[in-house]
């Protein structure tokens, strides 16, 4: 299952779903994520309604948080199928506002290329061809 940066910020922020986001996680076999989402975390995560804190503090938070999750900080095994999958779903679903961002795509596009479910809190992903969860 591939771990989106709207799921570790949910979980790490302690958000109203935080808890369903932590039991997919629970039942998950072989989490991973990619350094992109975790640096979407990070960016996040460092704002003031947020944790507060530099980018490295919160680089520190998310790092210790996948390793106690035991969720792999991993690249794609094929880059250019996963460049596709990225191109594919800005053309469906759209980029900006209410649409999809730039990390929302390669999300999709990791746990596509990697035929992976995706946790995730963005609705508009789950409108995706990928499965998400929870």
């Amino acid at each position: 299952m591939f771990v989106d940066a709207c799921a570790i910020i949910s979980i790490i922020s302690g958000e109203d779903n935080a808890g369903d986001y932590e039991a997919a996680l629970l039942n998950a076999e072989a989490p991973f994520t990619s350094a992109l989402a975790a640096w979407e975390a990070i960016i996040v995560l460092s704002r003031p309604d947020q944790l507060d804190c530099r980018y490295t503090q919160s680089e520190a938070v998310v790092t210790e948080w996948l390793q106690a999750r035991h969720i792999e900080l991993r690249s794609s095994s094929n880059p250019r199928e996963a460049l596709a999958h990225a191109v594919a779903v800005a053309e469906n679903h759209g980029i900006g506002k209410k649409h999809l961002s730039n990390f929302d795509c390669f999300h999709y596009a990791y746990a596509k290329a990697s035929g992976a479910s995706l946790l995730t809190t963005d609705k508009l992903l789950r409108q995706t061809d990928v499965e998400t969860l929870p």
